[in-house]
């Protein structure tokens, strides 16, 4: 039986241990390995966020067949997958020896949630799982599509000092940079990741408030225009960071990354496939690859209840 996680739900997972397997999705935060939570603080962090979060679960008696959870962005346009359990490995063919498959129950949870998240006027729902995931399969299988693939690069920061060319007209983001932001974004993104991303600027914001929140933004300028846009989020001596720098202006690449290793300690740059300099520049660094993941999109249809004219984004 699936429903709407209540709050019965999360003392009868405290009574059973429950879940007792990984989290198959791959939230941003968990790649620092800070969201690896407790079930008793999982649950808090669930019942807490209720009115931004749909979280479902499937009992077959008191065993908790499956969990999913996604969060939405201050729109409720932009929603992410940030949950997903399953007590069983995704490719094995049945729940607790009966009829009803996993692969049955997961299918049912996802879709199940996207229409929830489509009755909160969602567009878009996006689950990053491991490129070798089975959940990639199944989750196709419900309407979710792979859209990029992300490399993550781990390695050390040092004050050895830059060995590139220093970065000129350098300076913290400003609000009123949202526009040329994207306008940076859309220049060094390709189409297919733009249209998954976010195709407007109202999109795009939705979309990287969810990847974004308690960074360090900077920005390189080049008359008027932005080039060059830099993320640093220091989380548990542990150094997030990511990068964008325009086509035309390849040469700041190198300064500003330069300028974010300065940081001491152990960095963690999570790079999408299609920046192929950026993972050249951090192997050559002496980072390595230590996971690779798949960014699945959920294009949601959102329901008309009568037929007629309405205002569209330009």
């Amino acid at each position: 039986m699936m429903h709407t996680f209540r709050l019965s739900d999360a003392l009868r997972c405290i009574l059973v241990n429950a879940p007792q397997g990984p989290n198959l999705a791959c939230p941003r935060d968990s790649l620092s390995g800070t969201r690896f939570l407790a079930n008793p603080k999982l649950w808090q962090e669930i019942l807490a966020q209720r009115r931004h979060r749909i979280t479902l679960a499937w009992w077959e008696g008191n065993h908790l067949g499956g969990l999913a959870s996604a969060r939405a962005g201050a729109g409720f346009r932009v929603w992410e997958l940030d949950y997903l359990y399953l007590p069983t490995d995704p490719q094995d063919s049945h729940v607790n020896g009966r009829h009803d498959t996993l692969e049955t129950v997961t299918l049912e949870l996802l879709e199940q949630l996207v229409q929830e998240a489509g009755q909160r006027c969602a567009e878009r729902i996006f689950l990053r799982v491991p490129a070798d995931s089975p959940v990639t399969r199944l989750a196709q299988r419900a309407g979710f599509f792979p859209s990029f693939e992300e490399i993550l690069w781990e390695g050390q920061g040092s004050l050895s000092g830059s060995r590139g060319s220093p970065v000129s007209h350098c300076r913290d983001r400003l609000p009123q940079d949202d526009y040329p932001l994207f306008q940076l974004f859309s220049a060094a993104t390709p189409g297919p990741v733009r249209t998954a991303l976010g195709l407007t600027l109202d999109q795009w914001k939705e979309a990287r408030e969810l990847r974004h929140q308690g960074c360090r933004e900077m920005v390189t300028e080049n008359n008027g225009r932005i080039t060059g846009w830099l993320s640093l989020l220091a989380r548990w001596r542990v150094t997030e960071g990511e990068i964008v720098v325009h086509p035309d202006h390849s040469d700041l690449l190198s300064g500003l990354l330069d300028l974010a290793l300065a940081r001491v300690g152990v960095h963690r740059w999570l790079v999408p496939d299609y920046q192929e300099r950026v993972g050249e520049w951090l192997q050559s660094r002496g980072f390595r690859q230590a996971a690779r993941y798949v960014i699945l999109v959920k294009t949601v249809t959102a329901r008309v209840l009568s037929p007629g004219m309405a205002p569209v984004e330009a």
